[in-house]
């Protein structure tokens, strides 16, 4: 058996996450640049042409809710959208770039980060079932599982090294004059 295989199958996994962070975080950072290019226009005739071209009744009632809420936005409320998005999207790049050098304050961040929203997604699936829903709850589940593996393997490491060395390598070497 080769070196390179275990190696290599736990490093995909490794990959993979990163992938998912960094396309995120990018897709986060154009929807925030999307929403400040609303601000100052008429959102709700942007909503009203949206529904005409996907060919949504005008006269539908939670068409017209989301029009009448629409109309109530101000700039300042866009811009905080957006500048939550961006700074959202930081985030996850940072976790992307952080796992892409290996460090072990990225996997902590990235544990935490996807951990926190489990429990919203548990309730999301149980609230409406949701095929979505429920897969967006395996991939993150998976990856606090995947990555807190990844820290108790990376952790029992060097305890096994040192284990394995001769008590007297564990001494620091003496200069002798």
């Amino acid at each position: 058996m080769s070196l390179r295989g275990p190696i290599a199958s736990t490093e995909t996994g490794l990959r993979g996450i990163i992938a998912i962070k960094a396309f995120y975080g990018v897709l986060f950072f154009v929807i925030g640049l999307g929403v400040f290019a609303l601000i100052n226009k008429d959102i709700s005739d942007l909503a009203e042409k949206a529904a005409n071209s996907l060919g949504i009744d005008p006269e539908n009632g939670s068409l017209n809710a989301l029009l009448e809420w629409l109309t109530g936005i101000s700039p300042k409320q866009i811009a905080a959208v957006g500048l939550g998005t961006i700074l959202y999207s930081g985030l996850y790049l940072t976790m992307a770039w952080g796992l892409h050098l290996r460090q072990a304050w990225a996997e902590w961040l990235t544990i935490v980060a996807t951990g926190l929203f489990i429990p919203v997604e548990i309730y999301e699936v149980v609230r409406s079932w949701r095929f979505s829903y429920f897969l967006v709850l395996i991939i993150n589940a998976s990856i606090v599982w995947y990555l807190l593996r990844r820290r108790a393997r990376l952790s029992a490491v060097p305890q096994e090294v040192e284990a394995s060395l001769p008590d007297d390598a564990m001494t620091p070497p003496t200069l002798r004059p």
